[in-house]
């Protein structure tokens, strides 16, 4: 039996009929819904609307979710559901962790935002890339926003610039999706620079920190266009000092991430393998948490630098929170290798 229900909150679309028949398929009972802290304030009332498509109970996790790959496996198997509903994010890539698939109890919805975009904006975002040189783009986005590529790339054709939207890698990647911690589908474009779709810096900042091309930003909520390229530019700059402070370090700290999805044990071993080859002394420390609270905890004067496997975001976006250098894994490498170029991101 199809289920044909959408849930429609505060402009997202959640796929209630994927739910329902997964729901039904188990005889679920209990649903765990998790969602990204920018899509708590819909909780409520998808809940409601979940529980109205499925006849089960639906349960919010309430702690803060930061991707596919913080799906909190241990913390939400105390509740014992029969289902975990993860909105906001397609499945982690399982290379990128243990290599481990998700669970088949857990359902990924994109929750996609209706919306689009002026064709003044993609103009004005054509102007910015016009003044920059940049005559061919890729079009990416965050998920929320992969069904509207398309059209905003005909939009730029429409303004003289050459455009694409990237394949992806269905199920992980939809067509022009890029991830905080992962920019393969941009970086398989031989695009001159791109156009990001979606609100924030966290993609865009990333996505010129592992392209170093320009990167102009097309907000879809509040329909304001920004080049994004200046701020990478400053972060790039951030990023090869706290490389040049690390470089000769003989004392590390390698924090290594617990998480479901964040134990990376490959890079975990690459590291050390590369640090007993420069003599380099080191103690592993592994935690969940494994922001500045921790590198705070822990530091001391005997340790010189640190390297964090779980998010490389977290050395990135807390870079005022340390008082030495912490460094994403592709830095670490750098670092002890003695190379500030090429720079190297995320891994």
């Amino acid at each position: 039996m199809a289920y044909l229900v959408e849930c429609r909150v505060g402009g997202y679309v959640v796929d209630a009929g994927r739910v329902a028949g997964e729901a039904r398929r188990r005889g679920a009972r209990r649903i765990l819904l998790q969602l990204p802290d920018g899509l708590k304030p819909l909780s409520r009332r998808l809940a409601e609307c979940l529980e109205r498509a499925t006849g089960a109970e639906v349960v919010v996790h309430g702690d803060s979710v930061f991707g596919a790959c913080d799906l909190q496996l241990g913390k939400a198997s105390l509740l014992k559901p029969d289902l975990i509903v993860h909105v906001g994010h397609t499945p982690y890539p399982p290379e990128l962790a243990d290599g481990s698939e998700p669970p088949d109890y857990v359902v990924f919805d994109p929750a996609f935002y209706e919306s689009s975009v002026p064709a003044g904006v993609v103009e004005e975002a054509a102007g910015i890339l016009a003044r920059r040189g940049v005559g061919r783009v890729a079009v990416v986005g965050s998920v929320q926003h992969a069904r509207i590529l398309p059209s905003v790339a005909e939009a730029l054709r429409g303004a003289g610039v050459e455009a694409e939207v990237p394949r992806g890698d269905p199920p992980f990647f939809l067509d022009g999706q890029v991830l905080g911690c992962d920019y393969r589908v941009a970086l398989r474009s031989r695009a001159d620079g791109f156009v990001f779709v979606g609100g924030g810096l966290f993609h865009p900042l990333g996505l010129y920190l592992a392209t170093r091309k320009p990167v102009v930003k097309i907000d879809p909520y509040t329909l304001r266009v920004e080049d994004v390229t200046p701020t990478g530019e400053r972060f790039l700059k951030v990023r090869l000092f706290k490389v040049s402070q690390a470089m000769g370090s003989k004392r590390w700290g390698i924090i290594l991430g617990l998480k479901t999805g964040q134990y990376r044990p490959w890079l975990y071993s690459r590291l050390k393998r590369l640090m007993d080859e420069r003599g380099v002394e080191y103690r592993v420390y592994a935690a969940e948490a494994t922001g500045a609270d921790l590198v705070r905890s822990i530091d001391e004067p005997w340790f010189e630098a640190f390297v964090v496997t779980s998010c490389p975001r977290i050395p990135i976006d807390d870079v005022q929170d340390y008082p030495k250098p912490v460094l994403t894994p592709g830095e670490a490498v750098m670092a002890l290798r003695g190379e500030l170029s090429p720079y190297r991101f995320p891994w």
